[in-house]
């Protein structure tokens, strides 16, 4: 159930050309990786190695991978703000897996579609929130 709640998710044009080009080069396994803010504002990329057992089926960021992120966050006083992953063949839609995952952590949730153009996968992003309720929101290139 998608609610009607909108929001905007704002990224600097280069860092997005680095996600879109670590997402192309994964393919065609599931990538992913992490956004990080500071002040409200996306500042950092962690773009992350798929750490999943089948990584052409399901994404997961490592959890050394997580605390070396957490560290360096921690630095610069910054927050994650968001988990982006792919489908390589499914659309930029959370799955069932997806939204139990999603829950846990509270971040804005960027999915990238290779479904259509394998070499130009499409982004979306999402809120899940704790009822299961999926509120999609717009992603900005600035």
């Amino acid at each position: 159930m998608v609610a009607e709640e909108r929001f905007v998710v704002r990224i600097p044009g280069p860092m997005y050309a680095d996600m879109l080009a670590h997402v192309a080069a994964g393919y065609p396994n599931e990538t992913c990786g992490l956004l990080a803010s500071k002040d409200g504002q996306v500042v950092k990329n962690y773009p992350t190695a798929n750490a999943a057992e089948q990584p052409d089926d399901f994404s997961e960021i490592s959890p050394e991978d997580l605390l070396r992120i957490s560290y360096d966050i921690d630095e610069y006083d910054g927050e994650m703000y968001s988990y982006y992953h792919s489908h390589p063949i499914s659309e930029a839609y959370p799955s069932r897996r997806d939204i139990e995952w999603a829950k846990r952590n509270k971040l804005y949730y960027i999915i990238f579609s290779h479904q259509y153009h394998p070499e130009s996968p499409y982004a979306r992003v999402f809120l899940i929130h704790d009822d299961d309720t999926i509120s999609e929101g717009k992603i900005e290139i600035v």
